[in-house]
């Protein structure tokens, strides 16, 4: 905890060793050395970088991800970063920010259940861009963006956002920042200012924009990324940023509690190692719900004896209790119509989310006998759990009941390195030929010893655009 009389995030006494977050956080980036970090924590980063490509290419064929990407050097000017779609390279700050969005739009992106969000769509778009208009090497790339998956986990498992808040965006700028601030070769003091400069860019993203499926948030992914970039930049300009920015931004504009004291980084402490890959194509806070409800169903659930479902789950998954999405992306983020369509068709894949299925009879008829409630109890077992207790009460008077929390995908349940495969190429199969789809998993397969990082970047260029 801070010394008496010293605000936490005052960067210059009390808080973490060493005089504050952002000299902590500075101080681990600095002096990170790819060589130095144990070989399962490098491969495991190497599944998180290939995971979240697939993602990307998968999401750059939405419509309004390749009309954006069509306006690349619009937006940008000419430059040597890629974007996914785009044949030509623009500024590493809107390649940035196009990558970010269109890794997230399919809601498929790996996470990190001790972070506020999702690291690698804020960080790994960020850090592809810089290291390409710096002429990084792959190690140097892989370096950069484990460096800012740490800090963004440690400065989200340190804020506690206000409820209208959804969590994307916010505090991974921080991370984005770190990033691009490895591959520019900052000093650990430049690099400290860096990350209080993109603190105070932060994205404000409303919780009630994914509920009604308005795509403005997946753009809060992809303007976090451009802003971190862009802090680097600005900060090498002269800009400065806040001494308590931590304190202001996170602690009281966006979020109602900073713990200065959770910003620590230990030898051999990696969390990118505890994240989780998703295979349902929803939030994460649905998914204890979808394990739940199958497990039901394989009690001997019918759902013609149904009379009524209660699902208890924790605070923040309860801002999902609302039913009857108005879209197919507004039902990725509806705990009702999840467990309603894990009831009805058994699945919760990309077939499921679509306009035509939010407006079935039957799917429509089975939410509203659903309700979610929170459980304090369940609550309380955040962040290392995030579980729920699913109840179906039948017309003849039993209530059947299921609880799920070692959710596969999960640190503690990992899928096989089979189903990522398999989700990897059908991702970025929706973009490219399976000659391409070859040669990005090779990419992606020798990150860390290939000379440049071109041999990836150059497939991205290569993703076929969607139809207008």
């Amino acid at each position: 905890m801070p010394e008496a009389g010293v605000a936490a995030g005052d960067g210059r006494a009390g808080g973490a060793p060493g005089g504050g977050a952002a000299a902590e956080a500075a101080r681990f980036v600095a002096g990170l050395r790819l060589g130095d970090v144990p070989q399962e924590v490098v491969q495991h980063a190497l599944l998180v970088v290939r995971d979240t490509l697939g993602v990307l290419v998968g999401g750059s064929r939405q419509p309004e991800n390749a009309a954006a990407a069509r306006m690349a050097v619009g937006l940008g000017g000419p430059g040597r970063s890629s974007v996914a779609g785009a044949s030509e390279g623009t500024s590493a700050h809107v390649a940035a920010m196009l990558n970010a969005t269109s890794a997230v739009t399919l809601e498929l992106d790996e996470g990190n259940q001790f972070a506020l969000n999702h690291p690698a769509i804020h960080v790994l778009p960020a850090a592809l861009a810089v290291a390409e208009e710096v002429g990084a090497t792959s190690a140097q790339f892989l370096e950069a963006f484990l460096c800012g998956y740490e800090v963004a986990v440690r400065f989200g498992a340190a804020t506690r956002l206000r409820d209208q808040v959804h969590p994307f965006g916010t505090t991974a700028v921080v991370g984005a920042a770190a990033a691009g601030g490895k591959l520019h070769g900052l000093s650990e003091e430049e690099l400290r200012g860096c990350l209080l400069l993109a603190a105070g860019t932060a994205i404000a993203s409303s919780q009630t924009a994914a509920n009604s499926g308005a795509s403005v948030r997946n753009l809060a992914a992809g303007l976090t990324a451009h802003n971190g970039v862009l802090a680097v930049a600005l900060h090498r300009a002269g800009f400065t940023g806040e001494e308590r920015v931590f304190d202001r931004v996170f602690g009281e504009i966006l979020g109602t509690e900073w713990r200065e004291e959770d910003v620590a980084f230990g030898q051999d402490d990696f969390f990118i190692t505890r994240n989780y890959f998703k295979l349902h194509a929803c939030s994460r806070w649905n998914h204890a719900p979808i394990e739940a409800a199958g497990d039901l169903l394989r009690q001997g659930l019918s759902l013609d004896e149904l009379e009524r479902v209660r699902v208890w789950t924790y605070d923040p998954a309860v801002r999902l209790a609302a039913p009857f999405p108005k879209n197919g992306y507004a039902a990725k983020h509806s705990i009702p119509f999840n467990v309603a369509a894990a009831l009805l068709w058994g699945s919760n894949d990309l077939v499921v989310f679509t306009d035509e299925a939010v407006r079935d009879p039957r799917i429509l008829e089975l939410q509203a006998l659903i309700e979610v409630r929170e459980d304090p109890g369940l609550t309380a077992l955040l962040p290392a759990v995030r579980p729920a207790r699913v109840e179906a009460e039948l017309r003849d008077g039993r209530t059947l009941t299921a609880y799920a929390d070692r959710l596969p995908g999960g640190f503690d349940q990992p899928f096989s390195e089979d189903e990522l495969l398999a989700k990897f190429r059908r991702l970025a199969g929706m973009g490219l030929p399976r000659r391409r789809v070859d040669d990005l998993l090779r990419a992606c397969t020798n990150l860390g010893s290939a000379p440049s990082i071109e041999p990836l970047t150059t497939i991205l260029r290569d993703v076929a655009p969607a139809l207008r």
